[in-house]
């Protein structure tokens, strides 16, 4: 049974959260949605930019020509559809790990279903509604802009009029954008412990942040803190791990087989065609555990989400970490179809007592 503080002590739950093999294949996914969208996206780049896909050349041209390219209003259209895109798939699957510890934390249990598709849209579409305020206040000054075309002073005089009705929109909408990416981290969790709707994953969050948002920075600082320990443990133990790999391999006198499998993972071999088998298994093993690594921080710090959450809740509205919603307890309050035809039985019985005790009592009479 874990002792929970109900403070910023409770944030180092986070590393002991991260160490659950379901937890850490739900991130794996994530990771692996991540690095697909962003494969994909290079893909096409590279292919229209030098004819083949993932050709060293094409990916330089286009490194080099994101860099120069003038931004306009089709690329900018194109890049926010692939973020928000990303970011669907990135959400659904990142929700498991929170509803996960969630359960581990409130009941200290493990949640047979951790992935539940409502709570997972809700965390995954919580974010993109605060956002939708921004594209409405893009939507009214494009709207504007059409005056600004009128020809003529006519349409300089009526844009300037209606510019301050569309400023405070705008400034509106920029406000509540920031509030919005601000409390972003917090709408996951808010999803997956209270499991209502989709807009107090969003206006809760939102509402705690901006009733104490010194203490939302401290927690957001312990978060950091949790995640950089957790990343110089893990890559001191990674380092530690190949140091021994290492070492074996020069006590036997193999150091060729060590110096080919550096040469590969840093770039600088020749793919495999003077290097051996081994060496080649060792470099693919190498990037897999750092990607191992990258996957189990990225636990950690869904981890930290939660318990941020977590905390802000029981500051704000004095809420204990063990109230979560669970589907099993809601449908306690609602009887059966088995229970509701017992009772309706029931009842039939008794007014048929009652009708034979009325006309017993009416002839006796």
């Amino acid at each position: 049974m874990r002792l929970l503080r109900h403070d910023f002590r409770d944030l180092k739950l986070a590393f002991a959260l991260s160490f659950d093999l379901r937890r850490v294949m739900y991130a794996g996914l994530a990771l692996c949605w991540t690095v697909l969208v962003i494969g994909v996206v290079l893909a096409v780049l590279s292919a229209r930019a030098y004819g083949q896909a993932f050709s060293p050349e094409g990916l330089f041209l286009v490194f080099d020509t994101l860099g120069s390219m003038p931004i306009t209003p089709g690329r900018a259209l194109m890049f926010g559809c692939i973020l928000a895109g990303w970011w669907i798939g990135f959400g659904w699957l990142t929700a498991p790990v929170m509803r996960s510890a969630a359960v581990d934390i409130a009941r200290d249990e493990r949640e047979r279903r951790a992935s539940i598709p409502v709570l997972n849209r809700q965390a995954a579409f919580a974010p993109l509604l605060g956002l939708s305020v921004a594209a409405v206040a893009l939507l009214v000054a494009l709207l504007w802009s059409l005056f600004a075309m009128i020809p003529g002073a006519a349409g300089a005089v009526l844009a300037g009029m209606l510019l301050p009705l569309v400023l405070i929109v705008t400034v509106f909408a920029g406000a509540v954008t920031i509030v919005v990416l601000a409390s972003a981290p917090m709408m996951g969790p808010t999803a997956v412990v209270e499991g209502r709707d989709y807009f107090e994953a969003l206006t809760r969050p939102m509402s705690y942040a901006m009733q104490q948002p010194g203490r939302y920075l401290c927690y957001q600082g312990g978060k950091l803190l949790t995640v950089s320990v957790s990343a110089i443990l893990g890559l001191a133990a990674l380092a530690i791990g190949w140091a021994i790999v290492a070492a074996a391999l020069w006590i036997v006198g193999e150091t060729a087989v060590l110096q080919d499998a550096w040469h590969e993972a840093t770039g600088r071999g020749d793919g495999g065609k003077g290097g051996g088998v081994l060496s080649m298994l060792m470099t693919g093993l190498f990037w897999g555990s750092m990607g191992l690594l990258a996957t189990w921080l990225m636990t950690v710090c869904l981890c930290a989400d939660l318990i941020v959450y977590l905390l802000m809740r029981y500051r704000v509205d004095g809420v204990t970490f063990d109230a979560i919603a669970i589907a099993e307890d809601k449908l306690k309050v609602y009887p059966r179809a088995t229970e509701t035809a017992e009772q309706a039985e029931e009842a039939r019985k008794r007014f048929d007592e009652q009708q034979a005790a009325g006309e017993k009592v009416k002839v006796e009479g």
